[in-house]
């Protein structure tokens, strides 16, 4: 989740060398081994740039692992199944990177301690994808049926990534395909409501 600052323009190369070596120095050396100053040093890039880009070593792990927004271009037009379908794989495949499992730890103690980043997170992933699943062909829905459809889909939202993060980290011996399905299952009947 870079930030924007006045001047000279921001050289896209240092941010894509950044988050590689961010993504690689989590697998390696876990939460605690990661520092700003590590990932300056290995990136070959001043302290200075990264503090311009990421405010703290939280920002620059989020933005290496989600990026500043989700990807929501291939799932226009797609149905409400397609799209808990989309949710459920995706967080289940998110929660299995090896560069994501070692961040968690630190990661969660970072966003319990910091409302703003939270919440922006948050609002950032949840808003796109919610509106996409919210998003009625019927032009006749009452605002009371878009606000049912918005929780809805974050409810969704919660229970995939729960889920996901649950089976994948305490749950592991019972993180079976056949369990991924069942999940599948019984949050796609959220589609028919």
């Amino acid at each position: 989740m870079p930030t924007t600052a006045q001047g000279r323009p921001r050289d896209p190369r240092i941010d894509n060398d950044v988050l590689i070596v961010t993504r690689e120095m989590l697998r390696t050396h876990g939460w605690d081994g990661l520092s700003l100053r590590a990932i300056a040093a290995r990136a070959g890039v001043g302290r200075a740039a990264l503090t311009r880009r990421w405010p703290t070593k939280a920002h620059l792990v989020l933005d290496a692992l989600l990026g500043s927004a989700p990807d929501l271009t291939p799932y226009d037009g797609i149905d409400r199944k397609g799209w808990i379908e989309w949710v459920v794989t995706g967080s289940i495949e998110l929660f299995s990177r090896p560069e994501v499992r070692a961040a968690l730890p630190g990661l969660l103690a970072a966003l319990r301690d910091h409302d703003d980043l939270r919440n922006t997170l948050w609002r950032t992933f949840s808003g796109p994808s919610t509106a996409l699943f919210a998003d009625g062909r019927d032009e006749s829905r009452s605002a009371e049926d878009v606000a049912d459809a918005e929780t809805d889909a974050r409810a969704v939202l919660v229970m995939a990534a729960g889920a996901a993060l649950f089976a994948g980290i305490i749950a592991a011996e019972d993180d079976t395909p056949a369990l991924r399905a069942r999940i599948l299952e019984l949050l796609s009947t959220v589609a028919e409501r």
